[in-house]
């Protein structure tokens, strides 16, 4: 049976309330884009509309267009994320652009939402929408992380969405530009369609909205910007430790140190990301702690009896060849509240946390008691570049990715925390890969010889000017890379890792023992980031952090796993003053 859905085509709705000497104070812009059926029997378009749905006041016109394609699959079953996120046959996905001119002073916060219409006999649990951008280049950028349908249960008074619909992306703009989507929709995995009788249907609206006003702020933002002046960047801050620590030369065979004490840093300080400008933590900060989130059912690792820790018995046997004798032991019990680090507020509004433990205090007693929920390789295997990658071949996952995703579906995945941590950007630079010497690396620092050794762009371009012949000014950066490798690459996820410009910008520095708020100085536990470092004589090397000493590893070594989310929420913080004692706490 074939479902034929219909494309929508209306007025918008246009709400324009004046007050004295101002032209434009609120513009509710309602575009219908179009209404999509799946089933996992078949699902298509009917029809492509040709008429395009403009909004026009004032100075601001908003434009909805969709191409000539349409979605049409015959005899789709559940598939995988795998393979739903990037179909591109005829009849897999569906385009459409929206655009605006803009002339003035004006910004629009706008927001792709979808809603079910009709009578539905699968249920939306079952389906998984995908949201991507693409770019002039033919490219796609990942705008969410694949997701089942469902609604909000607020309004958002900055875009105009009203409650029920379920929120795609959300953005603004203040200057006249042409943005082209693509979606898809596929019916999930996990959904078994034995005994179901077919031929089930979903439908789904998906709607644009946009809003005049100033630029969405969320209240967490604004708590933090009242409770944090903003510093200003200092000289070549990035070239020393936040402690004013730094690599003074390479002149013999061991390095030189040496102390600043005008480069001691400490605050909050604001750089631009992708989605515009980014207030970061830096230094010995004491007042960026959050709890959010808490384990519901009592919490297990594997222990393998040589130190690592793993999400599950299947990784902890694959880890050791399947001779280990892996342990169960418990991390957490149920009821015990997640604490984290706030690493900085993104350019988007979301907050990004880092992993703390069950305390904002930890004390690094044993595994349950630190900032690390599991011990483990980056990858198994080392002989080649593409296992410094956070995915290889073109979207295999490391190991260590597998861990993290283990663990977030283990523990915030099911829980109603998962509305609240939205797919973040996330970033496993594997570009500029080339040999050290085309870094102009200093070879003192490889004991004179540096053929064989090949760097990435984080080192040798950004975080290791001091190690150079030509000393270059470090340069960390929040935008990801373009790079033509089959591994790493940029992402949405809804769990990461932390990577090294992030924590070249929280205050650490290549080589040297420094102070920031991610590491305690005083404990023995590496943990990894998720940016390649280097390949050097047969082995694969990521960026780690290790007693406050910012460095890198092979990557099938044991370092510690600390997970990295994104939190978005609109309410502010329900208390707290970010203090170890008084942590911030979202709801």
């Amino acid at each position: 049976m074939l479902v034929f859905i219909n494309i929508i085509e209306e007025e918008g709705e246009v709400k324009v309330k004046r007050r004295e000497n101002v032209v434009i104070i609120v513009i509710l812009v309602l575009m219908l884009v179009a209404i999509i059926g799946v089933s996992y029997a078949a699902f298509s378009f009917s029809q492509q509309g040709n008429t395009p749905n403009t909004i026009t006041t004032g100075s601001i016109t908003m434009t909805y267009t969709e191409s000539d394609n349409k979605i049409s699959l015959n005899g789709a079953l559940p598939t995988t994320d795998k393979t739903g996120t990037v179909r591109l046959t005829a009849g897999e996905y569906f385009d459409f652009n929206v655009s605006s001119q803009i002339t003035g002073d004006v910004n629009i916060n706008y927001e792709i939402s979808a809603k079910e219409v009709g009578d539905g006999t699968i249920d939306g649990s079952n389906i998984k929408l995908y949201l991507t951008k693409l770019n002039d280049d033919g490219t796609e950028e990942a705008l969410m992380v694949p997701e089942v349908y469902n609604v909000e249960a607020n309004a958002n008074d900055y875009t105009g969405r009203p409650s029920g619909e379920m929120s795609l992306y959300t953005s603004s703009m203040n200057s006249s530009e042409s943005n082209n989507y693509r979606l898809r929709m596929y019916v999930d995995e996990g959904y078994n369609p034995q005994g179901d009788g077919g031929n089930l249907t979903f439908t789904v609206q998906i709607n644009v909205y946009g809003k005049a006003g100033d630029k969405y702020v969320p209240e967490t933002t604004q708590d933090i910007l009242e409770d944090n002046e903003v510093q200003v960047e200092k000289t070549q801050m990035f070239d020393y430790a936040s402690n004013g620590s730094y690599l003074e030369s390479f002149t013999q065979q061991a390095p030189q140190y040496g102390t600043d004490p005008s480069q001691i840093t400490s605050g909050v300080y604001s750089i631009e990301d992708a989605d515009g400008t980014s207030y970061y933590y830096r230094g010995n900060v004491t007042n960026n702690n959050v709890q959010f989130g808490e384990y519901t059912e009592d919490y297990y690792v594997y222990d393998d009896g040589y130190g690592s820790y793993y999400q599950s018995l299947e990784s902890c046997l694959e880890a050791n060849g399947g001779s280990a004798d892996c342990t169960r032991v418990k991390l957490a019990s149920a009821g015990d509240k997640m604490y984290w680090k706030i690493v900085r507020v993104n350019g988007d509004g979301s907050l990004r946390l880092i992993y703390n433990g069950t305390s904002a205090t930890p004390d690094f007693s044993d595994l349950a008691h630190s900032y690390a929920v599991g011990i483990a390789p980056y990858n198994l295997e080392y002989n080649d570049p593409k296992y410094a990658g956070y995915t290889y071949d073109n979207g295999t996952d490391s190991f260590a990715k597998r861990e993290v995703d283990t663990w977030y579906e283990n523990s915030l995945g099911d829980t109603i925390y998962d509305s609240k941590v939205m797919g973040g950007r996330f970033c496993s630079d594997s570009s500029g890969y080339k040999l050290a010497s085309e870094y102009d690396l200093n070879p003192v620092l490889f004991g004179g010889d540096i053929e064989g050794i090949y760097l990435y762009s984080s080192w040798g371009e950004r975080l290791g000017g001091r190690v150079k012949n030509s000393f270059t000014v470090n340069t960390p950066t929040l935008s990801c890379p373009d790079t033509d490798e089959t591994y790493g690459g940029s992402y949405r996820l809804k769990a990461g890792l932390i990577t090294a410009d992030e924590l070249a910008l929280a205050g650490e520095s290549f080589g040297v023992v420094g102070n920031s708020y991610l590491n305690p100085g005083d404990f023995e536990m590496y943990y990894w980031t998720m940016t390649p470092a280097a390949f050097t004589y047969g082995d694969a090397y990521v960026w780690n952090e290790y007693v406050s000493l910012f460095n890198g590893n092979v990557v099938n070594s044991g370092d510690a796993v600390r997970p990295v989310i994104n939190v978005t929420t609109d309410n502010g913080f329900a208390s707290g003053d970010g203090t170890a004692s008084s942590p911030y706490v979202i709801s």
